[in-house]
């Protein structure tokens, strides 16, 4: 029997192998398609832009990649436009045409509003700060019967509410000793970035000592690796007294020996709890939980 002799008494085989070879060149037309237009298996480094300013970026590298600003900072000593993150990070594999999302210095600084901080407890006013993008500076102890905040100052001068300060300035704090215990349980801060253990020694009535900072370029990576006092869970420093802080960069701590911090804190501070002692205050975190999410 003739082939098509064949395809004439089984048209099916026929319209079978049309449709599958129909089928075989649509998918080899939209492998090819993909591949050009869609850039399979072409992916490139991302480039690393973080301490350029944005008009001395390179766009003309061949990659076409779109530069978006999401976010600006007002720092000292820098021009508007000097980026300090991006996203992708440097080294991270794209393709042509990806959007990389910046923040960058602004050109002005940004205004924040003095919150009203007298009466509040010191925990209370630094958080009250954070939340309108100011920090809290020093904080100066006096005689007074309440453990309270009686004063708020910016440059050694009284600062009123309302007043207009320029964003991430220290505003210091004037608080009255109280009537009682005059220490407090000396933080946790082993694994946290620079903001929240200062924020956390301020929160404790203390306040920040010396900074040392072990070659360190970018202070987004920076944590601290060691204090001074240390944590036990239970020894207490004067109101006012200055933590030393030790900063390194985050990538050289291995994310095991941070676990072992964290559960080191737990155990410090359940110890704590049912070996009190009758000179040292009771702690109002007892689990000492409080900036576990720091890790």
């Amino acid at each position: 029997m003739s082939r098509k002799n064949f395809f004439n008494e089984h048209p099916w085989v026929l319209h079978s192998l049309i449709a599958i070879a129909a089928s075989l060149l649509i998918v080899l037309i939209a492998f090819i398609v993909l591949k050009k237009y869609g850039r399979v298996g072409q992916e490139y480094k991302t480039p690393y832009v973080v301490g350029m300013y944005v008009d001395e970026i390179n766009h003309n590298d061949g990659l076409n990649l779109q530069y978006i600003v999401i976010d600006s900072i007002y720092q000292k000593g820098h021009r508007g436009g000097y980026i300090l993150r991006q996203d992708p990070d440097s080294g991270s594999m794209i393709k042509t045409g990806r959007k990389i999302y910046l923040t960058v210095t602004s050109h002005v600084p940004e205004n924040a509003i003095v919150p009203d901080l007298r009466s509040l407890s010191v925990r209370h006013a630094i958080s009250q700060l954070e939340n309108v993008g100011l920090h809290g500076g020093k904080l100066v102890f006096v005689d007074d019967p309440h453990h309270v905040v009686l004063e708020q100052k910016y440059k050694g001068r009284t600062v009123n509410e309302g007043r207009r300060l320029e964003k991430g300035a220290m505003v210091d704090l004037v608080v009255g000793r109280g009537s009682g215990s005059t220490e407090s349980i000396v933080p946790y801060l082993v694994g946290m970035s620079p903001t929240k253990a200062r924020s956390s020694i301020l929160s404790a009535s203390l306040n920040v000592g010396v900074e040392h900072y072990d070659g360190i370029n970018d202070m987004s990576h920076a944590i601290v690796y060691k204090q001074s006092p240390e944590y036990t869970g239970r020894s207490g420093a004067s109101f006012g007294s200055g933590v030393e802080l030790w900063y390194c960069d985050k990538s050289v701590v291995a994310m095991e020996e941070l676990e072992r911090m964290k559960q080191r804190q737990i155990e410090d501070s359940i110890r704590a709890l049912y070996e009190p002692h009758d000179d040292v205050p009771i702690r109002s975190d007892p689990l000492g939980l409080t900036g576990l999410d720091e890790f």
